[in-house]
């Protein structure tokens, strides 16, 4: 059909103009897909050839059950080191057996860490003591605590290729004890691990005993399966054994074992030396208890440090600056601790207060309330047994000075 006469010239030109805009279009498509066949077979021109891709091939599908991202990022090598010294941890057997504490691995030898401070430690292997540096990685894996290796840690120890020792990894810990960072809290620091005694040392003068840090240790080695031993130093200040008596009755009566000694007079000294004999102990308690004086007493030629109390707080200063572990000479361990004057209840919780305070909870269920805390509610049979002599005032103090300290 003949269109021409029916269009205006105007129109005429914009059919003209599209006409020429479509085959230049087309001529482009031409060009452009002779380049790309150049570029993809010129000689000069052959294009960016792309590194191969190990992602898929260090991603093993049968892995999938115990997947872990951070392998997704890590070299082959590494994770294949990670591996073999996750199942050597798992087919190291428990610490009870004292002669497999050096026994070797494919990763290095099993070491006992003496002494610990940062990146840094000294590890005893076959009666030796060696000094080794703490793999940096270690400090990367999220444990919840400051420090990644502790006294009583059992440890893989290799040798770093320049004829130093590295410390590769920490075996399952048995037992730890801990407490909060003051400036970091709640993350923790771990002051000695795979400890069967906690002996808690507390002057009973100068300083006074303080009965609430004795409570606090108590349930601190309840929660970590630790036996408690509590030793009442410089029982030669004793003026009133009456007063002694009242004071150490609520521990009697929960039956804890409970030691008198004097560095001075020489008093249960024999006792306490039998006591840590064949035991891994960490000694706790505030300075200027006489922690240090005991143990030198025990063993002389551990030559542990002594000071004096200070004459203006009434406290000790600290003369041991961080936990170390002691080689007794009739068997075990001994860790002597800083002075730690607060001890946290990290991870405790409100509701878990009373089961460790056997007396309080003896007779919570004849409170008002199913949900009394016995602190200021009414009806609460705990304020009644206490009024009747039947809970002691002390350890009532101490439940109520530590709940007020938990998160709600």
């Amino acid at each position: 059909m003949n269109l021409e006469g029916k269009i205006t010239p105007e129109q005429a030109k914009r059919i003209a103009e599209h006409q020429r805009n479509v085959e230049r279009s087309s001529r482009r498509k031409q060009i452009s897909n002779v380049n790309k066949r150049f570029r993809r077979t010129g000689k000069n021109n052959r294009g960016h050839v792309r590194r191969k891709d190990w992602t898929d091939e260090a991603y093993r599908p049968e892995d999938e059950h115990d997947f872990d991202p951070l392998e997704r990022v890590m070299p082959r090598d590494e994770q294949d080191r990670r591996r073999m010294v996750e199942e050597a941890a798992f087919q190291t057997p428990a610490r009870d057996d004292a002669t497999d504490e050096t026994a070797a691995t494919p990763l290095g030898r099993q070491g006992l860490v003496i002494s610990a401070a940062g990146l840094s430690a000294q590890v005893e292997m076959d009666g030796e003591q060696v000094d080794c540096t703490v793999r940096g990685l270690m400090t990367e894996l999220d444990t919840g605590f400051l420090n990644p290796v502790a006294v009583g840690d059992r440890v893989l120890v290799a040798e770093d290729g320049s004829g130093g020792w590295v410390v590769e990894t920490v075996l399952p810990r048995t037992t730890l004890l801990s407490r909060p960072d003051p400036i970091l809290a709640p993350r923790q620091l771990v002051i000695a691990a795979n400890v069967d005694q906690l002996l808690i040392v507390s002057s009973w003068r100068e300083p006074d005993i303080w009965l609430e840090l004795i409570d606090r240790y108590l349930i601190a080695a309840e929660r970590n399966g630790i036996l408690p031993v509590i030793c009442i130093n410089k029982v030669d200040l004793i003026d009133d054994e009456s007063e002694y008596h009242a004071a150490l009755q609520p521990y009697v009566d929960l039956g804890c074992h409970i030691l008198r000694t004097s560095a001075v007079t020489g008093v249960g000294v024999d006792e306490l030396r039998e006591g840590l004999e064949g035991s891994s102990t960490v000694v706790v308690g505030l300075s200027g208890t006489g922690k240090s004086s005991l143990l030198s007493a025990v063993q002389p030629d551990l030559q542990l440090r002594t000071s004096e109390i200070s004459d203006f707080s009434g406290q000790g200063r600290h003369t041991t600056t961080r936990a170390q572990l002691l080689k007794l000479d009739g068997g075990g361990y001994v860790a002597d601790t800083p002075g730690i004057r607060e001890f946290g209840m990290a991870g405790l919780t409100l509701g878990e207060l009373p089961a460790y305070f056997p007396e309080i909870d003896a007779v919570a269920a004849a409170c008002r309330f199913s949900n009394c805390m016995h602190v200021t509610e009414p009806g609460c049979a705990v304020d009644a047994a206490a009024e009747e002599g039947l809970i002691p005032e002390s350890r009532l103090h101490s439940y109520r000075l530590i709940w007020d300290e938990l998160p709600v």
